[in-house]
């Protein structure tokens, strides 16, 4: 853990992240403000269809971010919750 940029988790303390109870938090990090090299950190932790799985249910994401794993990950924007909530927004 002590590998990923320090900023991305300025908030907890890192040797108290377990990679296995707070993936969701890791992933949601690495997206929205992580680098390449943390990218790359990410894909030797976790599986990528497990990283797919955790982006598919966060629940925001901006637009930069979105577009983003719709090309790297190949999720399509339907099966983004995040993608899909915002789009039911806009009609509220």
């Amino acid at each position: 853990m002590t590998d990923f940029s320090s900023h991305l988790f300025w908030d907890v303390k890192q040797d108290a992240i377990n990679p296995e109870r707070h993936q969701r938090l890791i992933v949601e990090r690495v997206i929205q403000r992580g680098s390449l090299k943390d990218l790359t950190l990410l894909q030797q932790l976790y599986k990528k269809d497990n990283i797919r799985a955790v982006i598919k249910q966060l629940p925001w994401l901006n637009e930069k971010d979105i577009a983003f794993v719709h090309i790297y990950f190949d999720i399509p924007y339907a099966d983004l919750k995040c993608y899909t909530k915002r789009l039911s927004a806009r009609y509220c």
